[in-house]
């Protein structure tokens, strides 16, 4: 039986860490994102610190690196056109950025507790 609740827990962890990182790819506001990341790394944390979440947290990385070159493509377009919505292009392209930052040096601290381990 604690197994099965572990294996519960481990699975609705994983579903809160995946809807959080879509959140995270979206539109939002920056008080919001910070918030959000927050709830993330709280998830994550409980999974423990092993293999899958570190290829985890890579996939997210690369899918928001993915983000960042299209709204950077957006953000020189609107510029070049003089179009409206700069603004808001902008806070967005800042925001995956932040959250990118913020996803490398969590990859970073999964990736010295997976090494600490094996030592």
């Amino acid at each position: 039986m604690i197994r099965a609740d572990r294996s519960l827990s481990s699975i609705m962890a994983r579903l809160l860490i995946r809807q959080y990182r879509d959140v995270l790819l979206s539109d939002i506001g920056s008080e919001q994102r910070s918030l959000v990341q927050k709830q993330l790394i709280k998830e994550e944390d409980k999974l423990g610190k092993d293999l899958q979440l570190l290829a985890d947290i890579e996939r997210h990385i690369a899918e928001t690196c993915q983000r960042i070159e299209a709204q950077q493509v957006r953000v020189s377009t609107i510029q070049a056109n003089g179009r409206d919505g700069l603004v808001v292009a902008q806070a967005l392209l800042d925001g995956l950025l932040e959250s990118q930052q913020l996803s490398m040096e969590y990859r970073q601290r999964v990736m010295d507790e997976i090494e600490r381990r094996r030592v």
